[in-house]
């Protein structure tokens, strides 16, 4: 069955690439504007013999317009299924994990941080500018609650292609349902995968955006950013935000927070440039953005630092790492 909303909203899409208006459109075709507008509300699908000069137009086939594409199948090999949700890891959340997942269900958290990146945020708007304007395939990886960059891309193109991906189930199934009824949009996909063992075929992903999930990787970060590396094709990129702490910070923390700290997430004193450089990317661009506290995060690292009586400073910064061609 052909869904109409979708069929109107690729019509929409596919017009204004091709820089007409729905009456440049309705000449072409001897139609009336209305009916343009009729197909792209998801009011009326046009008959054979439109759909066909549809197709000449657009050059792009008659069954791309009326059908959903299982993009995660042609990318990973895996059908979706009827969730419409890809699953790499088991569909249950783990036993340590089910707690924390409660509480973004009962917090009502993806509404939350969806509606919190509506306001006006010069950095996260421009950042998502700058990925939402690749004509490509976004993936989003470690969304987690706050979504990344994700909300910042469809807030700056709706109509962009994003995979919406995290480790957590429950993340994954909170944002396809929210979505879902606030944007119905047939260019979101949505998979639960470990990105330091990523399910895409090498040379799938035109960029990869990642607002702070390596940083908060359960793995080893080294290997997710070759991971990175490997499925982005030849000049795609990888647009990542993380942060660290630096020595200075940590030497003026009581000596059990130093001490427990380093024992327990040595990691969050890493910078990663290095491991950047050995995943394979040559062409490295670092923004300093400023500065977080575990304060006002909801992280493990967070957690960890309100168990100590401490409030950690990071600092932020985003990276722009090229696969050169």
């Amino acid at each position: 069955m052909v869904n109409k909303i979708h069929f109107g909203k690729r019509m929409s899409v596919l017009r204004r690439k091709a820089g007409l208006s729905q009456t440049d459109l309705a000449e072409k075709l001897g139609v009336t504007s209305q009916a343009v507008s009729k197909w792209e509300c998801g009011n009326a699908v046009p008959d054979i013999d439109i759909l066909l000069e549809l197709s000449h137009l657009y050059k792009v086939t008659i069954n791309e317009m009326l059908e959903d594409v299982d993009l995660l199948c042609e990318l990973t090999g895996k059908e979706t299924g009827r969730s419409g949700i890809a699953y790499f890891v088991p569909e249950q959340e783990r036993d340590y994990n089910i707690e924390w997942a409660n509480e973004i269900q009962s917090g009502k958290w993806i509404k939350r941080n969806w509606e919190y990146s509506k306001a006006d945020n010069a950095y996260m708007d421009g950042v998502g500018k700058q990925i939402a304007s690749c004509d490509g395939i976004i993936l989003e990886i470690g969304a987690g609650p706050g979504g990344g960059y994700m909300p910042y891309i469809l807030k700056a193109n709706p109509d962009a292609t994003v995979i919406i991906s995290d480790l957590s189930p429950t993340v994954v199934r909170e944002w396809k349902s929210f979505l879902d009824k606030s944007l119905d949009s047939p260019n979101i996909y949505y998979a639960a995968f470990d990105f330091c063992n990523m399910p895409f075929k090498d040379n799938s992903i035109d960029i990869i955006s990642d607002g702070g999930g390596i940083g908060n990787c359960e793995g080893i970060k080294a290997k997710a950013l070759k991971e990175a590396f490997r499925v982005l094709k030849p000049g795609g990129k990888l647009i990542t935000s993380t942060g660290f702490v630096n020595k200075e910070t940590l030497a003026a923390l009581p000596e059990e927070a130093q001490r427990v700290l380093t024992q327990k997430r040595p990691d969050v004193f890493e910078d990663l440039y290095e491991d950047t450089v050995l995943a394979g990317f040559s062409k490295i661009d670092s923004v300093i953005s400023g500065c977080w506290y575990t304060d006002d995060d909801e992280s493990t690292i967070a957690d960890l630092a309100r168990s100590l009586g401490v409030n950690l400073k990071f600092t932020s910064y985003t990276r722009y790492c090229t696969k050169e061609q």
